[in-house]
């Protein structure tokens, strides 16, 4: 089932409170159902950094991690600013609900006080299975420096819990229609989302289980996210075809391979 505006959805912004200097230029909006981060069309990064966003989110909530609510609306009548960008095009645009959360420090204190700690072996699989560069990139990426505030926690009763935000550079660096039929985007063997205080917790076991959460979204789940894309966002449904095809080759990809690759082999079963 799609999470898409199901436990929420605004219909309009109220005013605007605060445009960040991102690459999408997203901006803190009052809406009529409370505080949301929103993305909108014209953005720099282009409309398919909001198709990024909204296959991310609910590929993540298909496999459990925790994503703050989300929705699309559609923007009309009060423009928002994307500072030296213009305005934010009407139509539909990426919204996501205001969740209070605490920023990794890097330290491996949050980790610690995780009310799921599997959840971390559960984010490196989906990010590589995304080929998320935006929370942490490959060692061998142009610029590998881990994205922390994309590393996000939230509370849950005395503990924490992971809160997985920010896909809207995923999957490929460059025009998705260009490179998503890429052999390279299946094979591509290296391993996202690998933050270095996340190595104790990187075990086969866990490993097994995130893989096993990941080999459950089927086909027609994959086809149903992609498929739900706003048309206004691109791309075209040769490309959203494609997209589907690739993601189920890459899932199979990983399952043969993620996990030899994470933990070495006078480690497994630890």
């Amino acid at each position: 089932m799609l999470r898409c505006g199901l436990h929420w959805q605004p219909t309009a912004v109220d005013r605007v409170i605060e445009i960040y200097p991102t690459s999408t230029r997203v901006a803190k909006v009052k809406t009529n159902a409370g505080t949301a981060f929103l993305k909108g069309m014209g953005n720099p990064a282009g409309n398919q950094s909001l198709a990024m966003e909204l296959v991310g989110a609910e590929m993540a909530s298909s496999l459990g991690l925790f994503v703050p609510n989300f929705a699309v609306l559609e923007l009309a009548e009060i423009e928002i600013p994307m500072l030296d960008h213009g305005t934010i095009a009407f139509g539909p645009a990426f919204v996501s609900s205001e969740v209070p959360c605490i920023t990794s420090d890097g330290s491996p204190n949050l980790l610690a006080r995780l009310s799921e700690p599997s959840d971390i072996a559960l984010l490196v699989i989906f990010d590589t299975w995304i080929r998320n560069l935006d929370r942490c990139p490959p060692p061998d990426y142009l610029d590998p420096e881990p994205r922390r505030d994309n590393l996000c926690f939230t509370r849950d009763g005395a503990k924490l819990k992971l809160m997985v935000i920010d896909h809207s550079h995923c999957f490929v660096e460059g025009a998705i229609e260009d490179e998503i039929g890429s052999p390279h985007f299946v094979d591509d063997a290296r391993i996202y989302g690998r933050f270095p205080e996340f190595e104790a917790y990187l075990k086969e076991a866990p490993l097994r289980r995130a893989v096993a959460k990941m080999t459950s979204i089927d086909a027609a789940t994959i086809a149903e996210i992609v498929n739900s894309i706003p048309s206004a966002w691109g791309p075209s449904q040769q490309t959203r075809d494609m997209w589907i095809a690739q993601l189920m080759a890459r899932q199979l990809h990983i399952a043969t391979s993620a996990i030899d690759t994470l933990v070495p082999q006078g480690q497994m079963d630890v």
